[in-house]
């Protein structure tokens, strides 16, 4: 005979998962100096340009193949 409500053995639940960690941002404090990057200056697009046309006329390029190579030169 089986009691009321189940089975006779009755398994245990299984163990809770473990909490979820969370990782804790670091906030920036506000009387901090702000950092300075090291990363130099990138030179201005219309000076790319020039170098890339110039450099795609030195290689003889026509026109057409030059401009396109010195927009994808100059967005490098």
């Amino acid at each position: 005979l089986l009691p009321p409500g189940g089975a006779i053995l009755t398994p245990p639940p299984p163990p809770a998962p473990p909490p979820p960690s969370m990782a804790i941002p670091v906030v920036p404090r506000l009387d901090a100096m702000p950092t300075q990057s090291n990363v130099p200056a990138r030179r201005s697009f219309g000076d790319r340009i020039t170098d890339c046309l110039a450099d795609g006329a030195a290689a003889g390029l026509d026109s057409g193949n030059r401009a396109a190579y010195s927009r994808a030169c100059a967005n490098r």
